[in-house]
């Protein structure tokens, strides 16, 4: 399946604080929890835009990939700081990885926002990248505007 951002790596409604790579993307995001690491904003902003970059462009989808990527981002954050990016095990129970109903976050926004929660196998059917973005900005205080475009995005008509 794949996901709705673009070949770029951002999504269409990530402004210009992502897109010029100052605020992580969600897709950065993503990869990121399947590395099973937090990096702080921080730690983000001490890399070079071409880190930065090559952490936006590099696959983080199998074992490989995901160690790979978790080695180049110790190795990079090690550079600058001396605490390594902190790690952030997975559970097994994931709000994005449920597909048997929707993560309470999304619809607590939805409601919050009057948007209309689609039926579940839409959820069911979103790439896991997608399902990801949208829990994270349902979870967001600062996103509303983001969650909104997103549902729209994912979800149109």
């Amino acid at each position: 399946m794949t996901s709705a951002f673009a070949h770029d790596g951002f999504y269409p409604f990530e402004g210009p604080a992502t897109t010029g790579l100052e605020l992580i993307p969600l897709s950065v995001r993503h990869k990121l929890d399947c590395a099973q690491v937090k990096l702080h904003l921080s730690q983000w902003q001490a890399l070079s835009i071409d880190e930065r970059a090559q952490l936006l462009r590099r696959a983080c989808v199998s074992a490989d990939e995901v160690l790979g990527y978790r080695a180049l981002l110790d190795d990079m954050i090690g550079r600058y700081q001396a605490a390594p990016p902190t790690p952030h095990p997975l559970t097994g129970d994931e709000p994005w990885r449920d597909l048997s109903r929707w993560p309470k976050v999304v619809v607590d926004q939805c409601e919050k926002q009057d948007a209309l929660l689609p039926p579940l196998r839409q959820w069911q059917a979103m790439a896991e990248a997608d399902r990801h973005a949208l829990f994270v900005l349902g979870r967001s205080r600062h996103s509303q505007a983001e969650f909104v475009a997103a549902m729209r995005l994912f979800f149109p008509g």
